[in-house]
Formats: structure tokens, sequence, C-alpha cells
């Protein structure tokens, strides 16, 4: 068993990211009714699974991209046929994962993962997939966090964030840091918990 698949079973029945949840009313109360068409999500990095059965419940069409092949096995597992026509698994790093057009690219405790190299490309095709009005939701890594010096991630500064954020509306940036529990037990946190929106 690989400790994704570990993280998964520590997670299961948690409820979605209140960050996500909020993201969804912002595009509720974007709307003058019900989009003609369902609007399109990318879950980066999309793990066990919560975040795109939140999406599809909301009438969303998903694309759930995770490495771990155990991720799209666990989200198809339990298709129901109300939205088995809207979702598409795909498994494979994020760092090789071409973003396809979306009104929302959710990225949850995710891209940090990724080496500078892959995070500047990833980044650079996430901005280029946001549709006019669309928005990036998800964490960056900051620099006081405990994983920040683990090779393999991607640790930035506030200013760092805010740059890379750069002519994207920025509708929330909250930092946080502080000690406290990972799935896989204590930690220090430090995180900026981002929306941005692409004008139009």
């Amino acid at each position: 068993m690989s400790r994704w698949s570990t993280y998964y079973d520590a997670v299961a029945g948690r409820p979605p990211r209140p960050l996500l949840l909020d993201v969804l009313k912002m595009f509720a109360d974007d709307a003058s009714g019900p989009p003609s068409q369902p609007r399109v999500a990318v879950d980066l990095g999309s793990g066990d699974g919560t975040e795109a059965l939140a999406l599809l419940d909301a009438g969303w069409r998903v694309y759930a991209v995770d490495s771990e092949p155990a991720a799209a096995r666990r989200l198809t597992a339990g298709r129901s046929p109300a939205w088995a026509d809207r979702l598409s698994t795909v498994t494979t790093d994020l760092a090789e994962f071409d973003v396809p057009p979306a009104d929302l690219v959710w990225a949850s405790l995710s891209l940090f993962f990724l080496e500078s190299n892959g995070f500047a490309a990833t980044w650079q095709r996430i901005r280029t997939a946001l549709l006019p009005g669309g928005r990036f939701a998800g964490q960056f890594l900051g620099t006081n966090d405990s994983w920040a010096s683990d090779p393999g991630t991607t640790a930035l500064t506030e200013q760092q964030v805010r740059a890379l954020l750069a002519g994207l509306d920025v509708e929330r940036i909250d930092t946080q840091d502080a000690d406290g529990i990972a799935a896989s037990g204590p930690k220090h946190w430090h995180l900026f918990h981002v929306v941005a929106r692409r004008p139009g």
C-alpha cells in the first residue's frame, strides 16, 4: 500500500474543505441563474476525491487529476449515474498534465509537492487554462512550514505568492502560520489559502 493510500484511509469521511465551499458560493453569487452547460473544474491532486465529489454534486464537469492510481479507483468505485458523464479521471504527474480550459482550477495541498521547475511550468499552464471569469483556488506552501525544506517541494514567501497572482483579481489570500496536525502527525503549517479570478 502506498503512503497516499494510507493517507486516503486516514482522512476518509472528511467534509469538503471550507475554501472550496466558499468558492462554490462565489460562483453562485456571480450567476444570474443556472449555467446552460455545466461549469468545468480541474481538480489537481484530487487525492481521496472529497472535493471532486462535492463539485460533481454541485453540477460541475470535473477533471480529477492525480499521480496515484488509487485516487482514480476510489473516485470511480462509487460512480453515480447522475454524474458519470461529467467525470474524467487522469492518472499522471501534475507537472506533465496539460490543463484544459476551466472555470475553476482547484489545487488543494498539491502544487507545493512539485519541484521548482515543475511548479513554474504547471502554474503557467494553470493561468493559461483559466477562462475569463474563471478562478484558481488552493494553497501555496510558506517558507516556515515543516515541509518547506523537504526535497521535491516548492515553498514561497508571501511576496512570491503575490507575484504569481499578478494580473488576477485576488479575492482571498489568508495566511496560516501555526502548529497543527497532519494525517502523519503534529507539524507546523505555513500555508497561503488563495482564491484568484481571471478578469473578464
